[in-house]
């Protein structure tokens, strides 16, 4: 993507380092509410959004007999995901808002407005969380401000898309292995036994919209899920027992992890496991325990709850910067206050640093679409 306007850079007062790896976070956890899912959507093959449950499965664990777990089987047939244009995420949960607009309220002007400081993707909340321990690699958010409300997407960064361009064979085949675990361990009728002989889609995705208060900002946003625990079929369209799903998590890791990989599990990996977990409260993370074969030789329950304990990381500080964060940006969203701008924000992990910068300028893509605007700046019967 590129802007042509006004880029003058700003610094973003956020503390990126105000914790480092091993150290003592002395900081309490900040408050954060249950997360509670208030919805859901599919994405079929073709990337299009679908407003029913049709993707979602049910946890079904292989037999221990069953082992090892041929990740590699049909793998010549999967069908990838294809490449997202811009701002896709964010577009769908527009879509969502749109088809669900008892989630709005008209205010004394008569537009619309959505019970929510912010609204994005769990991914990206995810990615902020992690800002504190990210050494290594940048990234670029974009956000705007709408009828009170801040929407945050991300956009790709030049480095990140030579990275994607360049994926050999094999990496491409190791994010694959996950997809394939899942097929092995979920079923889209309880009780019943999974479907593994057919080609993987990777485009597929089944998610749930949640929301939650941190530190008195109301958040609203999506997150992919791998599947539901439950032996009973359970109508998601009842919201009581949406609430009440069980959720869980699906990973795949090193079988019997040398010192180099416990040691990225114990740095890097759990971090992320628990963060992505934590925003959506899951308990439970199962893995299937793979060699480099990609045959999974076990499956492990890990519990969200202990996964942060002894670990060089701080679960405390991960959600303290998520706070700091979105409250610095809801400041300056307040102070340019102009819903048609768009703000980058850019993490240098060189730097240490977090800056954004302003764009007005008509032949930017922006980031709400215009039919949501449309209907926003309606009534909610448009």
């Amino acid at each position: 993507m590129s802007y042509h306007g006004s880029k003058d850079k700003h610094t973003f007062h956020v503390d990126v380092r105000l914790h480092r790896f091993g150290g003592t976070f002395s900081g309490a956890f900040p408050e954060f509410s249950r997360p509670e899912p208030i919805g859901f959507y599919s994405v079929n093959e073709a990337r299009e959004f679908q407003d029913n449950a049709n993707n979602s499965c049910f946890l079904r664990l292989p037999h221990p007999s069953d082992m090892p777990l041929d990740l590699n089987a049909g793998i010549e047939n999967v069908q990838r995901k294809g490449v997202d244009p811009d701002y896709h995420d964010i577009y769908q949960i527009c879509q969502y808002i749109y088809n669900h607009q008892e989630l709005l309220r008209t205010s004394s002007t008569g537009r619309l407005e959505l019970p929510a400081d912010f609204v994005t993707l769990r991914g990206i909340l995810r990615q902020i969380m992690s800002t504190p321990y990210e050494r290594n690699r940048d990234y670029r958010l974009v956000a705007t401000r709408f009828n009170g409300t801040i929407y945050i997407s991300k956009v790709e960064t030049k480095e990140q898309r030579i990275e994607r361009e360049q994926m050999t064979r094999n990496q491409l085949d190791l994010c694959s292995w996950g997809f394939k675990f899942e097929q092995y361990c979920t079923t889209q009728i309880p009780d019943t036994a999974p479907i593994t002989n057919e080609p993987v889609n990777e485009s597929k995705e089944f998610a749930c919209i949640y929301r939650s208060k941190l530190n008195g900002l109301r958040l609203m946003y999506g997150a992919e899920m791998d599947c539901i625990k439950s032996n009973v079929y359970i109508d998601l369209k009842d919201p009581a027992q949406l609430r009440l799903a069980e959720f869980v998590e699906l990973k795949t890791t090193a079988h019997n992890m040398t010192k180099k990989q416990q040691r990225s599990f114990d740095n890097y990996k759990s971090l992320n496991w628990w963060s992505q977990s934590f925003l959506v409260g899951i308990g439970t993370i199962i893995a299937g325990l793979r060699d480099n074969n990609g045959l999974v030789h076990e499956i492990k329950e890990y519990s969200v709850r202990e996964l942060h304990r002894h670990k060089p990381w701080s679960a405390a500080a991960m959600a303290t910067f998520l706070s700091d964060f979105l409250h610095e940006l809801r400041s300056i969203m307040q102070r340019i206050n102009d819903s048609h701008a768009i703000v980058m924000i850019d993490y240098s992990a060189d730097r240490n640093k977090v800056y954004y910068s302003v764009v007005r300028d008509a032949d930017v893509k922006p980031v709400l679409p215009d039919w949501y605007r449309r209907m926003m700046r309606g009534s909610a019967q448009s």
